[in-house]
């Protein structure tokens, strides 16, 4: 029996530790999987939690344009009126 064959208690060692790595290396690599998936799962609903978010503020948006604009059409002067009011508001600010 030459020095490179391997058998006995020894063999079934190596074997057993051989198996061993393989199962590490087999638990790693899908655990890595996993996570992948999970890291993917996770940006896609962020993505669309933002594509949410920007459409509610373009629906606040068109709102708030729509409210200023029936404002100026229907109370033209008070509109105007309030409009310079926050500009001395904002100059005064400004001043200090």
């Amino acid at each position: 029996m030459s020095s490179t064959e391997r058998s006995g208690p020894r063999a079934s060692t190596a074997t057993g530790f051989e198996s061993s790595i393989d199962d590490m290396a087999a638990k790693g690599a899908a655990a890595l999987r996993d996570g992948k998936a999970s890291f993917d799962q996770a940006v896609s609903d962020i993505g669309e939690k933002g594509q949410e978010a920007l459409q509610g503020a373009r629906e606040v948006r068109d709102t708030v344009a729509d409210a200023v604009l029936r404002s100026i059409r229907v109370r033209p002067y008070t509109t105007l009126a309030i409009a310079g009011f926050i500009g001395f508001l904002y100059g005064a600010m400004r001043r200090r």
